[in-house]
This record gives C-alpha cells, sequence and structure tokens, in this order.
C-alpha cells in the first residue's frame, strides 16, 4: 500500500494532550515510520454552512446575475458571476517564479489574478466573503443585495439607489 501524502485528523487538546481520536493519531503516525514528516497543528474552524451556501447561490448570485444583465446588458450563467466575484474578491497574486514578484500582465499592466475557492472557507470566512460580495455591488451600482435575515420571499428584482 501507497503511504499517503496527507493524513488530517480533528481532535480536541486538554491539558496539553489530545483527547479525541488518538488512536487515529498513533495510526497515522505509525505509517510514516522511518520517514522524514511535516507535522502541523492548526486550529479547527467550521467550513461554511448549507444555510450560507444557499444564500450564497441563491440570492447573492441571484442578484449578481440581475445586475450584470441590467448595468451591463450581459446574460451570465450562474457559475460564470461566481468567477467574477471569486476573481474580484476572493484571489491571489499570482507570483512569477523567476523574478519572485508579483506578475503584471504585459498589455494591461495590471495585476495577474487568480481566483481561490471559496469550499474551504470557515462560516466566518464565508460571511465576510458574502460582505464584499454586498459591498462590491453597491460600489458599483449602489446596489444593496438583502441580508440573509431580509425578506427573501419577494422575487428577486434590480433596485438602484
Amino acid at each position: 500500500m501507497a503511504t499517503p501524502r496527507k493524513i488530517a485528523v480533528t481532535t480536541e487538546v486538554e491539558n496539553g494532550k489530545f483527547v479525541e481520536n488518538r488512536n487515529l493519531i498513533v495510526d497515522a503516525i505509525g505509517i510514516y515510520e522511518g520517514k522524514k514528516v511535516t507535522v502541523t497543528i492548526e486550529r479547527h474552524y467550521n467550513k461554511r454552512s448549507n444555510k450560507q451556501n444557499r444564500y450564497y447561490w441563491g440570492v447573492i448570485v441571484e442578484h449578481w446575475k440581475n445586475i450584470l444583465r441590467e448595468e451591463w446588458g450581459d446574460i451570465y450563467l450562474e457559475s460564470d458571476v461566481h468567477e467574477f466575484l471569486k476573481t474580484n474578491l476572493s484571489f491571489e497574486e499570482v507570483i512569477d517564479e523567476s523574478t519572485g514578484e508579483v506578475a503584471i500582465n504585459p498589455i494591461t499592466h495590471e495585476t495577474i489574478r487568480k481566483p481561490k475557492s471559496t469550499t474551504k472557507n470557515s462560516t466566518f470566512g464565508q460571511e465576510e466573503y458574502h460582505e464584499a460580495c454586498r459591498q462590491l455591488a453597491w460600489e458599483m451600482f449602489q446596489y444593496q443585495i438583502p441580508l440573509p435575515n431580509e425578506d427573501l420571499e419577494q422575487p428577486i428584482d434590480v433596485q438602484f439607489k
């Protein structure tokens, strides 16, 4: 059996000791017997919730589809709107490996951005992303996307202020 590249085990720490999944941790260590390993310990955060995901796709993305149609005359699929939002709000700058500096588009002279996935966002990180999506709609078009607790039963209609 091939040695896995990575094993992740969630546990809780009390008094400096692992209190959950101790046997799994011991087994994982045993798999790498005789090999050099890197041990990383990071705080566990809850992943974005299904409710947040429904709000994002059902409200934010739908409103953005309507905004882009009304303002730019373009019709976008949900996946295209998602990529648009990630490119503008959830990205990392591409590094030129030969220079170690941020890569610049030679034609537009703008920083080259690579969209980051939102699937691993924590619940807090996802809410920050939602807020950024709402803020961008306001900054670009003075359009207010409703918050999750606002009345969402009404049909989505583009309303500019």
